[in-house]
């Protein structure tokens, strides 16, 4: 999967007794011990390192990213405080198994659900504007009041029918290049798929009843049940999006598993 995080970069690899060929994509951002951390966390999340699958040691990680074995313990430290990764003294470093969080909802886009059904599917963006945080009266609480935001509202249909109402707020420090896109070809989820990964998640499911508004953009009569699916991701505590999915109960199952452990597609 083509990722602009890491692709135009340097890729180190190595290959021993010890460890499998893997790329080490370098992204040329900031200094080189927080690049070999976010090219790891990469490759923990593609699933090319699983859940209690060891790293190479320290020593192999100086020889493929050619840097000081000071470098290569401070990169693998700041993955250990951030959970990604155990350090054992006999055992060498491990993915932590902890990581390997089960989700009820699945994170895949639900063009992906309207595709297997055999129905068209759509996206129609509605809305697009560069706003403030907290200046139209929505605080996004994980980053501070006035951070700069791009809002987006999609509809998403199968056979010109919606089926789900998409509010989202992302982060344009996490991803500059967003504050450009205007997703003719790609759906805000699946751009952002494409352009940063993330490592945690924060979701809430709710039921409420169609407002007016609603209900005539998800074309359900003024009352009906919905469902709304609400959900932060962020990348090493960075927020990159914070996303309202809103349903209508008739329309829309929520089943599947998710884990960060395998291989996974995201929004």
């Amino acid at each position: 999967m083509a990722s602009s995080f890491f692709s135009p970069n340097p890729t180190r690899s190595l290959t021993t007794s010890m460890s499998k060929a893997v790329a080490f994509p370098l992204d040329g951002q900031g200094p080189l011990f927080r690049q070999i951390g976010r090219s790891v966390t990469g490759l923990i999340l593609e699933g090319l390192y699983k859940p209690g699958e060891k790293l190479p040691s320290e020593e192999e990680l100086t020889e493929i990213f050619q840097t000081s074995r000071q470098t290569i313990n401070k990169a693998i430290g700041e993955l250990a405080r951030n959970g990604l990764v155990e350090r054992n003294r006999r055992a060498g470093t491990v993915i932590s198994l902890r990581y390997q969080r089960q989700f009820a909802i699945p994170l895949r886009e639900v063009s992906e659900d309207i595709i297997a059904s055999g129905k068209d599917y759509e996206f129609r963006i509605t809305e697009r504007r560069l706003v403030k945080n907290g200046e139209a009266g929505d605080l996004w609480r994980a980053l501070p009041r006035g951070a700069r935001l791009l809002y987006i509202e999609a509809l998403h249909l199968a056979d010109d029918y919606p089926v789900q109402l998409e509010t989202r707020f992302i982060n344009i420090a996490a991803v500059p290049q967003v504050e450009k896109e205007h997703f003719q070809e790609m759906s805000p989820g699946k751009w952002l798929l494409h352009h940063i990964k993330w490592s945690e998640v924060d979701h809430a499911v709710r039921a409420v009843n169609a407002s007016p508004d609603m209900a005539k953009k998800l074309m359900v009569a003024e009352g009906a049940p919905l469902l709304v699916i609400e959900r932060q991701t962020f990348h090493h505590e960075k927020p990159i999006t914070m996303v309202c999915l809103t349903n209508p109960g008739d329309r829309f199952e929520i089943k599947g598993r998710l884990s960060l452990g395998s291989d996974t597609d995201h929004d």
